[in-house]
């Protein structure tokens, strides 16, 4: 038992340093209870949806795990826990991440949560597209062997079904999140590097890049050149993605900017602008619950 819980801590070191890093932010931003209860959750959640793909193909169609691990870490039915546990993390990221991308730099809050809600949806599920096809060449690098799909898929041998299928529990986590942040307030930040979401940004952005960068060492220290392919292709498409985004993201923030420099001309001086300097000094920390 106790080497199953060494595989499960020290030898899936990378889930539990971003778990840690999920732990300490989200207790700092939501609290021991709220972060308590949606772990939980969230935990719970990955199971169910682990094991009912393994068992009855729903909800991200039929595949299985590398039954070899039993007894090197923890299982939970016939899943890794190591599995189960990366769904916190995940999902609480992509939910930070979405607040800042949509809300921009300067506020907290977006006047447009719905709008927050579908952009976390959608980098968690672009997040499982680059961490999934990489850890499908586990055999290649210090991830070893971890699951095979039974069936085709477009996307590196990823079936369409898993990505609908994580979308709905993304959605899922992601609701649950948003209902526990229900009542946090707005506030205005000062500067960006001072932003409450921002260092879930970095473990977001850390989950994918660490996948990208090991695909690029697998591509150039693989033998085999039906996997070099594939990995080469694999760290390709982060960027093919990403640099996009990164620029849609940089001209919303711009725009966000010039608006705000707008309202700050076109205010009076006096009482106004000494609101606006006693807001924009205001901890965004101290008004978060």
């Amino acid at each position: 038992m106790l080497g199953e819980v060494l595989g499960t801590v020290a030898g899936r070191w990378y889930v539990t340093a971003f778990g840690v890093t999920f732990l300490v932010l989200a207790v700092r931003h939501l609290g021991w209870r709220r972060t308590g209860l949606y772990t939980a959750i969230a935990v719970v959640v990955g199971i169910l949806a682990e094991n009912g793909s393994v068992h009855l193909g729903i909800p991200y169609t039929s595949y299985s795990f590398n039954e070899d691990l039993r007894g090197h870490e923890l299982f939970v039915g016939d899943v890794p826990l190591m599995v189960s546990l990366s769904y916190t993390f995940m999902a609480y990221f992509a939910f930070e991440t979405a607040r800042i991308v949509v809300a921009g730099p300067y506020r907290t809050r977006s006047p447009m949560p719905a709008l927050e809600f579908l952009v976390a949806v959608m980098l968690a599920v672009w997040a499982l597209w680059i961490v999934d096809p990489v850890s499908r060449l586990g055999a290649h690098f210090f991830l070893g062997e971890l699951f095979r799909y039974r069936g085709p898929g477009f996307w590196f041998g990823l079936p369409l079904g898993s990505q609908l299928g994580f979308a709905l529990t993304s959605t899922i986590l992601i609701g649950l999140l948003t209902y526990l942040n229900r009542d946090e307030p707005d506030a205005v930040v000062r500067r960006v590097w001072e932003h409450p979401s921002l260092p879930a940004v970095a473990g977001y952005l850390g989950q994918v890049l660490f996948m990208t960068v090991t695909a690029f060492v697998v591509a150039r220290t693989n033998g085999d050149p039906a996997v070099v392919q594939v990995a080469d292709a694999l760290a390709g498409s982060t960027f093919v993605i990403g640099v996009p985004a990164v620029l849609l993201v940089t001209v919303h923030w711009r725009s966000l900017t010039l608006s705000r420099r707008t309202r700050q001309l076109a205010q009076p001086s006096g009482a106004d602008h000494s609101e606006l300097s006693s807001n924009t000094h205001r901890d965004p920390a101290s008004t978060l619950p």
